[in-house]
């Protein structure tokens, strides 16, 4: 067919055909593309918040395993640091003993440290390095020294006494208490013995194990006899101009002592005022340290005094023993 213009009508229908028919095969190919575009674009976000998942989680891990790593060397290591030192609620060991802080010198947990803790047979002991004893606002007596232990003053907790002098200046300081007693009382004379009963206790164990034959056979008298022999003694004397105006004196080992404090009472009553006393004062009353302690102390160091006495001995010995005072107004 023709138009006006002499054009094949036909063909363009046919051309229109072909271009609806391509139009219509071409829509369904671009919304498969574009559908894989956005699951292509899904999967790479997937993709890339598992990895950041991933991530977190393993950096997650590795900061839990080094945070366990630290708290073990923290529990192993137990360093004290200067602010927990210091603070209110702190409370402070009675065994120190004096160390050189190149013992733990690079270990990271315990930079900044000024020592630390451990227990040893029960009591908790405190490992403070040399170079921190200065700013510790501790006195040690006699003196600081390094690989030295000390234990705290039953009368004044910023004191540390050198372990292995401990038991004898105790000693010292009792027998100067009881002559500053009687000196303020107001007494003419007074003598102090010193009666270590342990030796006697070992012969008694000790006779425990002999025949009742063989003990039947041992008299009264050279029970007697052994007994004396066995005590060690020691004694000493004080004499004074004595007076009549006596003053309470200030107590220190024997500030619990209710006969010590009843003579005291009798002597400053001003009524019948006593002219005598004897007084049998028993050192474990007044003990320099626990047992315990002082086993504590023979473990960490093996400290000895007197050059065979273990500070456990000593400890045993104190306990066994009695102060004999006699004073005379």
């Amino acid at each position: 067919m023709n138009n006006e213009n002499g054009k094949d009508i036909r063909v363009e229908i046919e051309e229109t055909e072909v271009t609806e028919c391509d139009s219509a095969e071409v829509a369904p190919i671009a919304d498969k593309q574009d559908r894989f575009s956005s699951f292509k674009h899904g999967m790479m976000q997937f993709g890339k918040k598992t990895s950041e998942i991933s991530q977190k989680a393993a950096t997650t891990i590795a900061e839990q395993t080094k945070i366990g790593l630290h708290n073990q060397k923290m529990k192993k290591y137990n360093p004290l640091f200067p602010k927990e030192f210091k603070s209110k609620s702190f409370n402070l060991p009675n065994v120190i003993k004096i160390v050189d802080d190149a013992e733990r010198r690079g270990i990271d947990v315990c930079e900044g440290a000024i020592g630390w803790r451990n227990t040893v047979g029960g009591v908790e002991v405190l490992f403070l390095y040399d170079e921190f004893v200065a700013s510790s606002h501790l006195l040690f007596l006699p003196i600081a020294k390094c690989d030295t232990i000390y234990c705290v003053d039953p009368f004044d907790r910023s004191r540390f006494i050198q372990a292995d002098t401990m038991f004898s200046r105790t000693n010292q300081e009792k027998l100067a208490e009881l002559e500053n007693i009687a000196y303020c009382l107001g007494a003419k004379s007074c003598a102090i013995e010193l009666v270590d009963m342990s030796a006697d206790s070992e012969k008694s164990s000790q006779k425990a194990g002999i025949k009742a034959s063989e003990y039947a056979a041992v008299s009264a008298q050279q029970n007697s006899a052994s007994l004396n022999k066995s005590m060690q003694r020691s004694k000493t004397t004080s004499s004074f101009e004595g007076s009549n105006t006596p003053t309470r004196p200030a107590l220190k080992w024997f500030a619990h002592d209710d006969t010590m404090n009843q003579l005291i009472e009798m002597r400053c009553s001003g009524n019948n005022s006593i002219k005598s006393r004897v007084l049998e004062l028993k050192n474990s009353c007044s003990a320099t340290m626990s047992q315990s302690t002082a086993v504590a102390i023979d473990k960490l160091a093996k400290v000895k005094i007197g050059g065979s006495a273990t500070m456990e001995k000593q400890a045993v010995k104190e306990q066994n023993s009695v102060l004999i005072f006699e004073i005379e107004f």
